[in-house]
């Protein structure tokens, strides 16, 4: 979910939007960075464990997101609990994307099992078309103060937003491949059949890896060609959004787009280098197509 490329092009955001990114990305992010990187890396019996602590957490770290009050004790602290105030407490955005995002998160605390592509579908409407959501509201979204964040369109960001977050979630599955394989199983987020389809298991996955095996430029393949599917249906929509949003805001996402485009070409066309060195290729793409230095 969280993701530094939204982060990159939201720095091409007007500042008030910006400011919304930044609170809402922050939340995202310092949830995100708790259960993946405190939680899930710990071994099978400690996670069982302290697995109900971590509901919690992310029970208090949802009444915070949707309460914005700087009483309740969770993750954030009153920095970001500021920041969403002034922010999202002052749009008509809505709790939904709090809630589904919290949905996706607590799938991976409860350790859920991911054996079809439809549940890793599922998973994907709190993983990454929730965040995803968030931003298209931002950028379609317009700020004066006495009114605070106005979202005035027919169709919803989710509309927007879900082909191509899924579309960029593969791609991002891909580029992470090598790192996560050699993290918690569950950090795979590949379902049983896409991985049955390739010849692989999770347990099986950080082997190919590193030996750059066929059944792994097998898997980019299938996922590839899935990803495909997305990317199509997914610019076509965002090409209704481009004319009814700011200069700025069409030129941000653009952009971003634009870097999962080019990674994308590099992992159908490349697919082993893009595993060993995905996140490398990232930097390299996203400096030139966003103006950033890494």
């Amino acid at each position: 979910m969280a993701n530094a490329n939204f982060s990159y092009a939201a720095t091409l955001l007007p500042i008030r939007k910006r400011e919304f990114f930044y609170a809402s990305y922050a939340a995202m992010r310092i949830i995100d960075d708790i259960v993946d990187d405190e939680f899930m890396i710990l071994d099978q019996n400690k996670r069982q464990i302290i697995r109900g602590r971590y509901q919690n957490i992310l029970k208090s770290w949802l009444k915070q997101v949707c309460d914005l009050d700087d009483v309740t004790k969770g993750p954030l602290d009153i920095r970001v609990i500021t920041a969403l105030q002034n922010t999202v407490g002052k749009s008509d955005m809505g709790i939904t994307q709090w809630e589904e995002l919290a949905g996706a998160l607590e799938m991976d605390i409860l350790e859920s099992p991911m054996r079809t592509w439809n549940e890793f579908i599922n998973y994907c409407e709190g993983a990454t078309v929730s965040p995803a959501s968030i931003y298209i509201y931002i950028s379609a979204s317009s700020y004066n103060p006495s009114e605070g964040y106005t979202y005035n369109l027919e169709k919803s960001p989710r509309y927007y937003a879900k082909n191509l977050a899924i579309y960029c979630y593969i791609v991002h599955i891909l580029r992470d491949l090598a790192k996560d394989a050699e993290g918690s199983t569950r950090l795979i987020t590949i379902p049983d059949d896409v991985l049955k389809q390739a010849e692989l298991t999770r347990k099986t996955i950080q082997n190919a890896v590193v030996n750059k095996s066929q059944k792994i430029f097998n898997l980019a393949q299938i996922l590839s060609e899935k990803a495909s599917f997305y990317k199509e249906k997914g610019h076509k929509v965002i090409e209704e959004l481009y004319p009814v949003i700011g200069n700025r805001e069409a030129l941000a996402l653009k952009g971003l787009i634009g870097v999962y485009d080019k990674l994308f070409v590099v992992a159908k066309e490349k697919s082993t280098d893009f595993i060993v060195n995905g996140p490398k290729i990232e930097k390299e793409i996203r400096g030139h197509l966003l103006g950033i230095k890494n």
